[in-house]
């Protein structure tokens, strides 16, 4: 998910809808605006959050935090922020450190800003997530859609038994026939297709996705028009001589 673009923030309800998008975009997928009057205390809800949005000249102090944490009650799991366009007293400040509240600042273009060390230890801790997250994905080919590492593995090392098994079964059976172009491409196809099994297992990933068509490709074309090359043909006509050898003319 993207950064949350500039907005002016000229009312409450601007100010809450901007809450809840940046909290979206922290992580809180369902992060979402309460009905006014009704909320006690919280402005926006997620299953893992809540938060309390002020849109006031006054900075926001401790009594606001504390209706914050009696909304939670007792579960206690669900983190909380606190946001301000005029900032916070120093006891509120002191207050959301001891409850583990974010503190956050907000500009009347929407950005936002840490506040207390809790919301600085939460962007920290996103930043170094999101890090962790983009190696994962540049290790693997950025193809994470394709499921768990190692189960992928096992699927890969069993095609790859398969295949040498239908090679070398193949090679057996056909050990005494004179050599054909059809056979030829057949072999190389399936060598292609094998080579490229063994390195996704080694590498645990199957790589660029248009290498990987390109790669797959081929294989199965050369493996294809070597079985149709192979096949038996129509028997040749017989000559003359050959339906009547003991013809002459």
């Amino acid at each position: 998910m993207t950064e949350p673009q500039p907005r002016a923030i000229d009312s409450w309800q601007r100010a809450e809808s901007n809450a809840a998008e940046w909290m979206r975009y922290w992580g809180f997928s369902d992060a979402r605006t309460t009905e006014g009057g009704a909320d006690s205390g919280v402005d926006v809800w997620s299953r893992r959050a809540l938060a309390q949005v002020k849109f006031e000249a006054v900075q926001i102090g401790r009594p606001v935090l504390q209706r914050l944490v009696g909304a939670r009650g007792r579960d206690i799991e669900k983190a909380l922020f606190a946001f301000s366009g005029a900032g916070f007293s120093s006891h509120a400040v002191e207050y959301a450190n001891d409850m583990d509240i974010c503190l956050f600042k907000y500009t009347l273009s929407g950005a936002m800003a840490p506040e207390n060390a809790v919301a600085h230890a939460f962007l920290q801790r996103l930043d170094a997530q999101r890090l962790a997250t983009g190696r994962t994905r540049a290790a693997t080919g950025g193809d994470a859609e394709y499921g768990d590492p190692a189960a992928r593995a096992v699927v890969l090392a069993q095609v790859a038994t398969g295949l040498r098994a239908v090679a070398a079964k193949r090679s057996a059976g056909e050990a005494e026939k004179p050599e054909s172009p059809g056979r030829g491409r057949l072999g190389c196809g399936i060598v292609l297709l094998l080579t490229w099994v063994c390195l996704a297992v080694k590498l645990g990933s199957f790589g660029n996705k248009i290498v990987m068509a390109v790669w797959i490709g081929v294989s199965l074309a050369l493996i294809v028009s070597g079985i149709v090359a192979s096949s038996p043909g129509v028997p040749e006509e017989e000559s003359p001589e050959s339906a009547h050898p003991g013809v002459r003319q």
